[in-house]
C-alpha cells in the first residue's frame, strides 16, 4: 500500500521549492501595510481547498475499496441465518369421540388374576379446537469458488491498475491547480505592473501639460498645443482606469484559482518578474514529458487495467468449480411433526458448472471488453501526442516572449531618446507638441510591451513545466 499521508506531506514542499519559480526572496512590504502573498502562499491555499483535488481523493478511496473487493473474491462466502415462527390454528366444529369404562371383571394373565377395564365409545363432542405450534431453526452456509477461468485474478490485477491511475490523477490534479494558480498570479503581476506604467504615463502627461500651459502663458506655445496635451492627459487617465479594472479582475481570477472569495485587493510579491528568460532544447523537453507526465502514466495504467478486464471477461468461457457446506439445526414444537422435536444436518459438497450457451452474452461481453482495452490503448497513444504538441506550443510561446522582451528593451531605449529629443526640439521651438505626444505614447507602449513579454514568458513556462511533469518532483512508492 502507498503511504498516502507521508506522500501528501512531502508533495507540497517538494513541488513548491523545486518546481514553482520560486525560491522566492523575502517578501517586500505591502504598499497598504498588509501581508504580502507569495506564489507559494497562494498555491498552499489552493491545494488545501481545491474541490478538484478532493474529488480525486474520493476517487482514490473508491479505487482502494475496489482492490479490497478484489481480494475478497478469493475468500468464501459465509451466510448465517435463523428463523422463528409461531402459529395458532383453529379447527372449527371438530368432532371428538367420547369413551366410557366397561367393567368386565377379572381375567387370568400369566397365572395371575388381573382386573382389566375396557373403554368403549359412548358418543362424540363437536367443538372448535385451538392448536398452537412453534418452530425455530439456525443455519450456517459457506461457499468457496475454486476456479472461474482466472476471472477473479484478472479483476484484482485490474483494480490495482485502476488504483494506481487514481493516485496519478490525484497528483496530476494537484499539478493543474498549481499551474492555474501560477497563471492567475502572473496575470495579476502583469496588470499591477501595467497599472504602474499607466500611473507613470499619467503623471508625465500631467507634468507636461503644466509645462505646456506655462509656455502658453509666456507666448511660447499655441492654444492648440495646450488642448492637445489635455487630450493626451485624459487619454492617460482613461488608460489608468482600464489598468485598475484589469487588476481587480485579475484579483478575482486569482481568488477563483485559490478556491476562496477575496473581497478586496491583495498584495503580492512582484519579485518573480525579475527572472532570467532562458530556453531549453525542445527535443529534451519531449522526452521529459513522455517520462514524467503523470496523466500519461495514468492512461498507461488504465490501458493495462482494461487488458485485465478483457481477460476477466474471457474467464466466463471456462467452467466454474465451487465448494460448499451447510449446517442447520431445527426445533419443532407442533402436534403434527414427524420424527424428533429437534434435528440437525450437515451437508458438504462440490459443484461444477459450465455456461455452454447463454444467448451470446459471454461473447458480447468479451468482445466489448477487448474493444474497451483497444480504446484505452489508443487514448494513451493520443495523450502522448497531445503532450508533445503542448510542449511545442508552450516552448514557442516562451521563445516569442523572449524575443519580444529583447525588442521591447531596445524600443524603450530608443523611445526614451526620441522623447528627450522631442522635448528639446519643442523647448527651442523646432518641434511640435504632436511629436512630443507621439514620443510619450511610444515610450509608454514599449514599457507595457516589456511587462507583457515577461509575464507571457512566466505563464508559458508554468504551463510548460506542467506539460513536461516538472511539478511532480516527489516520485511515488510502488505498492
Amino acid at each position: 500500500m502507498l503511504h498516502r499521508d507521508a506522500r501528501r506531506l512531502a508533495f507540497l514542499p517538494a513541488t513548491l521549492f523545486a518546481a514553482l519559480v520560486v525560491v522566492l526572496p523575502a517578501p517586500t512590504a505591502a504598499q497598504s501595510g498588509g501581508t504580502v502573498l507569495t506564489l507559494r502562499d497562494c498555491v498552499n491555499i489552493a491545494l488545501d481547498s481545491s474541490a478538484s483535488v478532493r474529488i480525486r481523493q474520493a476517487e482514490v478511496e473508491i479505487a482502494e475499496q475496489d482492490v479490497k473487493a478484489g481480494w475478497g473474491a478469493f475468500l468464501p462466502d459465509l451466510v448465517l441465518s435463523g428463523s422463528y415462527n409461531r402459529s395458532d390454528r383453529t379447527d372449527f366444529d371438530s368432532e371428538t369421540a367420547e369413551y366410557g369404562l366397561v367393567d368386565v371383571g377379572f381375567e387370568t394373565v400369566g397365572g395371575d388374576s388381573v382386573y382389566i377395564p375396557y373403554q368403549v365409545q359412548t358418543g362424540s363432542i363437536t367443538e372448535d379446537v385451538n392448536i398452537r405450534s412453534t418452530g425455530k431453526s439456525l443455519a450456517a452456509a459457506a461457499n468457496l469458488r475454486l476456479f472461474d477461468g482466472l476471472a477473479n485474478v484478472n479483476r484484482l490485477k485490474s483494480a490495482k491498475k485502476y488504483r494506481e491511475a487514481a493516485y496519478l490523477n490525484e497528483d496530476y490534479s494537484r499539478e493543474q491547480v498549481i499551474q492555474n494558480v501560477a497563471v492567475a498570479y502572473y496575470d495579476l503581476l502583469r496588470y499591477i505592473k501595467l497599472e504602474e506604467v499607466a500611473v507613470e504615463t499619467r503623471d508625465e502627461a500631467a507634468a507636461q501639460l503644466e509645462r505646456t500651459e506655462t509656455y502658453f502663458r509666456l507666448g511660447s506655445a499655441a492654444k492648440s498645443e495646450v488642448l492637445q496635451q489635455r487630450v493626451r492627459l485624459e487619454q492617460t487617465r482613461f488608460d489608468l482606469v482600464v489598468a485598475q479594472n484589469r487588476v481587480e479582475e485579475s484579483v478575482a481570477n486569482l481568488a477563483y484559482a485559490m478556491n476562496r472569495p477575496l473581497a478586496q485587493r491583495v498584495d503580492v510579491d512582484i519579485s518573480p518578474l525579475q527572472t532570467e528568460m532562458v530556453l531549453e532544447d525542445v527535443n529534451v523537453l519531449y522526452e521529459e514529458a513522455l517520462v514524467n507526465r503523470l496523466d500519461l502514466k495514468g492512461t498507461q495504467y488504465v490501458a493495462e487495467a482494461s487488458g485485465y478486464d478483457a481477460s476477466a471477461a474471457g474467464g466466463a468461457f471456462w467452467p466454474t468449480i465451487d465448494l460448499f457446506g451447510r449446517y442447520s439445526r431445527n426445533f419443532d414444537d407442533t402436534p403434527y411433526r414427524f420424527g424428533s422435536q429437534q434435528s440437525q444436518s450437515l451437508t458438504l459438497g462440490g459443484q461444477a458448472s459450465w455456461a455452454v450457451f447463454n444467448r451470446f452474452q459471454n461473447w458480447t461481453n468479451s468482445s466489448q471488453a477487448k474493444a474497451r482495452a483497444r480504446i484505452a490503448e489508443y487514448n494513451h497513444e493520443q495523450a502522448g501526442l497531445d503532450a508533445q504538441l503542448e510542449v511545442r506550443q508552450f516552448h514557442n510561446l516562451m521563445h516569442e516572449a523572449t524575443e519580444r522582451h529583447k525588442v521591447a528593451g531596445e524600443t524603450i531605449s530608443q523611445s526614451e531618446e526620441e522623447l528627450r529629443l522631442a522635448q528639446e526640439r519643442f523647448r527651442v521651438g523646432a518641434g511640435t507638441q504632436l511629436d512630443r505626444i507621439t514620443a510619450e505614447a511610444n515610450l509608454a507602449s514599449a514599457r507595457a510591451e516589456e511587462v507583457q513579454a515577461v509575464c507571457d514568458y512566466l505563464i508559458a513556462r508554468a504551463r510548460l513545466w506542467r506539460a513536461v511533469g516538472r511539478f511532480n518532483q516527489l516520485g511515488r512508492e510502488t505498492p
